[in-house]
C-alpha cells in the first residue's frame, strides 16, 4: 500500500478548540428563523449569530450593520421574546469580511513560514473551484506565501 500523507480537512478542523466551541454553540433552525424575522432580511444577511448561555454574539460584517443592530437592539430583543426565544442580551462585534492585510513583516521573519511551490499551486487551484468567494480569496492569499522555484 502506498504511503499517503494526505490529511482530510475535516479531521484537521475537528482538532481546533475554537471551532469545536463554535459547533457547540450552533444556532438552532428556530433561533435562525427568529433572528431573521426580528432583525429583518438586510441585517440578517450581514450578520452571523452565536448563542452563548442566554446572550447572543452578533458579528456584523461592517460597522454600518453593527450600528444598525445597536440602534434596533431593544426592538429585536422584544421580537425574539415574543417568539419565545430566551435572550438576555445581544453582544455586537464588527469583523469585516475583507479585513485589511496585517502590517508587512520582513522577509527574514517570514522565511520559515513559506509554503513549497507545489502546495501553493494546489491552494490556488482549489480556490478557483470554491463557491464561497470569501473562502476562495482567503485561500488565494495563503497560496501567495509559496516559495519561488529559486528558493
Amino acid at each position: 500500500m502506498a504511503d499517503n500523507s494526505f490529511t482530510r480537512m475535516g479531521s484537521l478542523l475537528a482538532n481546533v478548540p475554537e471551532l469545536q466551541q463554535a459547533k457547540d454553540a450552533r444556532m438552532t433552525k428556530t433561533e435562525q428563523i427568529a433572528w431573521r424575522a426580528a432583525a429583518g432580511k438586510e441585517i440578517s444577511d450581514h450578520t452571523v449569530i452565536r448563542a452563548d448561555r442566554g446572550e447572543w454574539q452578533i458579528t456584523a460584517d461592517s460597522p454600518v450593520w453593527g450600528d444598525a443592530v445597536r440602534q434596533r437592539q431593544a426592538e429585536i430583543l422584544d421580537a425574539l421574546h415574543r417568539a419565545n426565544i430566551e435572550v438576555r442580551a445581544l453582544k455586537i462585534k464588527v469583523r469585516p469580511r475583507h479585513a485589511a492585510p496585517s502590517p508587512a513583516t520582513s522577509d527574514s521573519e517570514n522565511s520559515g513560514k513559506r509554503l513549497d511551490s507545489k502546495t501553493a499551486g494546489l491552494l490556488a487551484q482549489t480556490a478557483e473551484g470554491l463557491r464561497s468567494q470569501d473562502l476562495a480569496q482567503a485561500i488565494k492569499r495563503l497560496s501567495r506565501h509559496g516559495r519561488s522555484k529559486s528558493d
